[in-house]
C-alpha cells in the first residue's frame, strides 16, 4: 500500500521538480540575456555646480556680482522699511535690490534687518519717528564708526520692533525667495554686540534679546532664522548660526569654543546664555561673511588654507556679503571654496536586479553626501528613466527625506521600473532633486550627463 501511494506520487514530484527547475532558469536567463542586473560604484565628483541655496551671497544691489550666484544679501534697515510710522516702502527695497530679477531667475536670499550700522559719519538707522518717539538712545564715535545706538529696551521701541518684523515676514511669506534670516536688530550691524567705550549703550537684559527672537520666529515660516551665536533660547528652537568673522582662525576658534563648550555674554542685567551644541551644522545651517581683519586678498591668497580650515570647521552653507568679488571671485581658490560650502549629494552606488515575481527592474540606490551640510529642505528626488532615443518613458519619486542624509553619511533606497521592450533596446537611469515648486533643480555632483537637469547615472545600451 505504501509503494503503491508513492507510485502514485512521483509524476507529480517530477513536475515539481522540473518547475523549479524553470523558473530558476527564467530568473537567471531573462536577467542576463537583457543585462539587466548590474552592480556600478561612484565617486563624488569636485565640478562646479552652482547649485541653489548655497556659495557665496554677495549684495543684491549689485547685478554684476549677483548674476553667476544663487544667493544675494539684502541690508534692509529700519530707517529705510519703515520711513513712517506704520508705512513699509516695500518698493523701495524691490527696487534698490533688484527682488523681482531676483525671483525671475529662481535665486534665492539672505536677509538681515538692522538698527545700527556704523559709518564714517553721525547718523542714524532708524526711523525719525521712532527716535522722535524715544530718545533714549546715544549717538557714539569710536573704533568701529559713528552712529546711534537705540534704547532697545525702551517698551514703544519694542513694540515698533515686532510689528516692523511682522510686516516684513507678511511680505517674505509670500514665497520662498528669502531663505535665510540672519537675527540682527540688536547691536552693530545687528551683530549682537555694542561698543560700550564709544558711548553705545550695553546689550539689552536676556529677557529682553529673547523678545526679539521670538519677534522673528513667530514671523517668519518659510525662511530658516539663524543668530549671531548659540544663545539658549536659539538653541531651543533649533536656529541655525551666522559667523561674520570667517576667514580669521583666531576669531574663528573662539567662535568654535563658544559652541562646543558654552558661556555667558555679558548684557546690561541678565547674562545671555550660550548652550553647548554637538554637531550644531546637522540641526540648521550656517552662513556668515569674510573677516574684516584681512584683505581678501589675503584671505584667498597666502593664507588661503587657513581660510579653508576655517570654512570647513564650521560647516559653513554660505558666505556673504563680504566674499570674493570681482577678478578674485574667478580665482582657482575661490571656485574651489565655492564648491565646499553647504551640502554635496550623490549616489555612490547603484544595483539593478531583475524581478520575475513583479515583473519589474529593481533599483537600489546608496545616497551620500559628501559636502560640508546637509540640505535642510524637503526636496524630493526622483529616479528617471529614457528609452535609446533619450525620451522620458518613466519616473518615480525616490522615498528618501534628503534633510537627513547628513555630512558623511549614507542612505539606501529601492525604486522599482516596470518590465518593458524599453530595456532590450536600451536605457538609460537619471536622477533629480527639484523644489516643490518643480522651479529649482540640485544637480548631484556626480559624473555623468545632466539632461534637462537630470544626472544620467546609468546606460544600458541594448
Amino acid at each position: 500500500m505504501d509503494k503503491k501511494k508513492a507510485f502514485h506520487t512521483a509524476p507529480y514530484i517530477v513536475i515539481l521538480v522540473l518547475g523549479l527547475v524553470i523558473i530558476g532558469l527564467l530568473l537567471y536567463i531573462i536577467p542576463f540575456r537583457y543585462g539587466l542586473n548590474a552592480s556600478m560604484d561612484y565617486k563624488a565628483s569636485d565640478e562646479a555646480l552652482d547649485n541653489p541655496l548655497t556659495g557665496y551671497a554677495p549684495w543684491a544691489e549689485n547685478v554684476d556680482e549677483c548674476e553667476d550666484s544663487q544667493l544675494v544679501y539684502i541690508e534692509l534697515k529700519w530707517a529705510d522699511w519703515e520711513p513712517s510710522m506704520g508705512v513699509y516702502n516695500i518698493d523701495a527695497l524691490e527696487e534698490r535690490c533688484h527682488i523681482q530679477k531676483w525671483k525671475q531667475e529662481n535665486k534665492n536670499a539672505v536677509l538681515r534687518f538692522v538698527c545700527d550700522e556704523p559709518d564714517d559719519d553721525r547718523h542714524m538707522d532708524i526711523p525719525n519717528w521712532l527716535y522722535l518717539s524715544t530718545g533714549d538712545g546715544t549717538f557714539y564715535d569710536g573704533k568701529y564708526g559713528r552712529g546711534y545706538c537705540p534704547n532697545y529696551s525702551n517698551e514703544f521701541f519694542m513694540e515698533r520692533h515686532a510689528l516692523a518684523i511682522k510686516a516684513l515676514a507678511d511680505y517674505c511669506n509670500q514665497d520662498s525667495f528669502v531663505a535665510y534670516v540672519e537675527l540682527g536688530s540688536l547691536g552693530h550691524w545687528g551683530e549682537w554686540h555694542t561698543n560700550e567705550g564709544s558711548g553705545a549703550l550695553p546689550m539689552p537684559d536676556a529677557e529682553i534679546c529673547s523678545r526679539y527672537i521670538l519677534d522673528y520666529s513667530d514671523a517668519f515660516h518659510n525662511a530658516l532664522l539663524l543668530t549671531r551665536r548659540n544663545y539658549s533660547i536659539a538653541v531651543e528652537g533649533r536656529l541655525g548660526l551666522y559667523h561674520d568673522m570667517t576667514g580669521d582662525p583666531d576669531e574663528t576658534a573662539e567662535w568654535l569654543d563658544w559652541i562646543r563648550n558654552g558661556g555667558e555674554q555679558d548684557t546690561s542685567g541678565k547674562e545671555l546664555v550660550l548652550t553647548p551644541v554637538e554637531r550644531f551644522w546637522d540641526i540648521a545651517p550656517v552662513g556668515g561673511e569674510m573677516a574684516g581683519t584681512r584683505t581678501m586678498e589675503e584671505m584667498f591668497g597666502k593664507w588661503k588654507n587657513e581660510t579653508l580650515e576655517c570654512v570647513e570647521s564650521t560647516h559653513m552653507t554660505f558666505i556673504g556679503p563680504r566674499c570674493p568679488d570681482g577678478d578674485l571671485k574667478d580665482s582657482e581658490f575661490a571656485q574651489e571654496l565655492r564648491e565646499r560650502l553647504g551640502y554635496r549629494i550623490c549616489v555612490s552606488h547603484l544595483e539593478t536586479q531583475y524581478s520575475f515575481l513583479h515583473d519589474e527592474l529593481e533599483v537600489y540606490m546608496t545616497w551620500k553626501n559628501a559636502g560640508l551640510a546637509p540640505l535642510y529642505w524637503e526636496w524630493p528626488a526622483t529616479m528617471y528613466v529614457y528609452d535609446n532615443s533619450g525620451e522620458l518613458t518613466y519616473w518615480e519619486t525616490v522615498e528618501i527625506d534628503l534633510r537627513e542624509l547628513k555630512p558623511g553619511t549614507e542612505l539606501e533606497t529601492v525604486s522599482h521600473i516596470p518590465f518593458s521592450d524599453v530595456f532590450r533596446q536600451g536605457f538609460q537611469i537619471g536622477i533629480g532633486i527639484t523644489s516643490p515648486n518643480m522651479t529649482q533643480r540640485i544637480i548631484p555632483a556626480m559624473e555623468g550627463e545632466i539632461r534637462d537637469g537630470v544626472r544620467i547615472i546609468y546606460t544600458f545600451e541594448g
